[in-house]
C-alpha cells in the first residue's frame, strides 16, 4: 500500500514540476516591447475608446502588368465541329431544296438538340417557318439566332429572314427595322 502511495505521490510531483518549469527556447527572438497605452477617451454616451499603436503600413508602388487586349470578338464553340451536326444540316438543306418542309424541320430540330447555340439551326428553322406561312414563328426563331450569330454574313441572312416574315405579316415597323439593320451590315 505504501509503495502505491509513494508511486502516486512521485507521479503527481513530477507532473507538477513539468507544468511549473518554463520551457527555454533558443530561437533568439527579441521580446516585443510592452505596448504603452495612451490615455483613453470617453464619449458622451460613456463608451471608452482606448487607442493602440500599430506600426504604419508602408505603401509601395506596384507594377501592374496588363495583358494584351485583342479586339472584343467573342468566339465560342457552337457545335459546328460535331460531325453528326454537320450531317443533319446537310440533310436539312437537301430536304429544304426538295420543298419537304416537315422533313427539313425534323433534321434541323435534331441538329439544334446537338448544338443549341448554333445560329445556323435557327436560320434553317426560321426559313422553314417562313415557307410554312408561320411568320411570327420565323421572326422569333431568327431573332433567337441573332443572339448566337458570330459573323456578319450570318446576321445578314437572319435579318433577311426577319424581313421576309415581316413582309408576310405586312408589319411596316419590323420591315423598317430589318431594312435598317441590313444597311448597317
Amino acid at each position: 500500500m505504501q509503495i502505491k502511495f509513494l508511486g502516486i505521490l512521485a507521479l503527481v510531483l513530477g507532473l507538477a514540476a513539468c507544468q511549473s518549469t518554463p520551457i527555454q527556447s533558443g530561437s533568439g527572438k527579441k521580446p516585443e516591447p510592452p505596448v504603452t497605452q495612451k490615455p483613453h477617451v470617453e464619449t458622451p454616451d460613456g463608451v471608452k475608446i482606448i487607442p493602440y499603436e500599430r506600426p504604419e503600413i508602408k505603401r509601395e508602388p506596384m507594377q501592374v502588368i496588363v495583358p494584351e487586349q485583342k479586339a472584343n470578338v467573342q468566339k465560342f464553340d457552337d457545335g459546328r465541329n460535331i460531325p453528326a451536326f454537320n450531317q443533319l444540316i446537310q440533310k436539312t438543306q437537301t430536304a429544304f431544296r426538295q420543298t419537304k418542309w416537315d422533313e427539313a424541320e425534323k433534321y434541323a430540330l435534331q441538329a439544334q438538340r446537338l448544338a443549341p447555340q448554333s445560329a445556323e439551326t435557327y436560320l434553317w428553322l426560321a426559313m422553314i417557318a417562313n415557307h410554312k406561312k408561320q411568320a411570327r414563328n420565323a421572326d422569333a426563331l431568327a431573332r433567337r439566332g441573332l443572339s448566337f450569330a458570330q459573323s456578319n454574313a450570318m446576321r445578314k441572312q437572319l435579318w433577311n429572314t426577319i424581313l421576309q416574315a415581316a413582309q408576310q405579316q405586312r408589319d411596316s415597323k419590323t420591315i423598317a427595322e430589318a431594312q435598317a439593320q441590313l444597311k448597317g451590315l
